[in-house]
């Protein structure tokens, strides 16, 4: 049984038995593992620190072949992205993110660009006083890494381009649809909102830096993709009243 190496993102720790630590961790060029790591709630333990919610470290395990679990052998920090003084907001915010990274990267493919926009997610999280735009940068990108997101630029029914019109779109996978073709129950994405989503697709998030989206925008898109994950999902983001509620306290 090979020792294996790989930088990771740990998404989620919790408590094992009297001593151990279940570790959820999205390992660059294998894809979200599980692993355990015997004794690391020790107060004098090798693993430290490392193992703590998206903390950047460099893992090494061990993979038995048919184990669902990996076992963990060593860990050294690269980065703590995890900071207890943040605002609410902050803290919203990364633990939202955790959770998506936790439900919607599948065990064991590999996903690259999924890591890599983890982790500039999370640099950006990091450094800016105001977390929503990262936030909805991560969100969008997810949803389209996916493959849920729908061409926004014309009627996915009549071919009609959107142009300075509202759109109307759903969580299935009708595509966005022109103020005639729309169906009942469907979101409203106003041109606002959508300038705002070919923005972020376009460009990368370092040159966001600046940029001060309308709350209104960012809510109305944030919404919309939110319902996407939850249908794809198959249930309900615990932080989303979180962020709802975060939200309103900025406005």
């Amino acid at each position: 049984m090979p020792l294996l190496d790989s930088e990771a993102i740990i998404l989620r720790a919790a408590p094992l038995g009297e001593a151990d630590k279940l570790i959820s961790f999205l390992a660059r060029g294998l894809g979200r593992l599980r692993g355990v790591a015997r004794g690391a709630r020790h107060p004098r333990s090798r693993f430290g620190a490392t193992l703590e919610p998206l903390s950047h470290v460099r893992l090494w395990f061990y993979d038995r072949a048919q184990r669902d679990l990996v076992r963990l052998s060593q860990s050294e920090l690269i980065e703590a992205f995890w900071q207890p003084s943040a605002d609410y907001a902050r803290t919203i915010a990364l633990h939202h993110v955790a959770e998506v990274s936790e439900r919607l990267f599948p065990e064991r493919e590999p996903a690259e660009r999924g890591f890599r926009l983890l982790h500039r997610v999370l640099e950006a999280l990091a450094s800016r006083s105001n977390p929503w735009l990262p936030l909805l940068y991560f969100q969008l990108w997810m949803v389209r890494l996916a493959g849920w997101l729908p061409a926004l630029e014309q009627c996915n029914r009549c071919q009609r381009t959107f142009a300075d019109e509202p759109c109307y779109v759903g969580v299935d996978t009708i595509g966005a649809l022109c103020r005639r073709c729309r169906r009942p129950g469907m979101r409203v994405l106003s041109p606002a909102s959508r300038r705002l989503a070919a923005e972020i697709l376009s460009q990368p998030l370092t040159r966001l830096a600046s940029a001060q989206p309308d709350q209104s925008r960012t809510a109305e898109l944030r919404n919309y993709l939110l319902d996407v994950l939850e249908h794809h999902l198959e249930a309900k983001l615990v932080t989303r009243e979180l962020m709802d509620e975060a939200a309103a306290t900025k406005a």
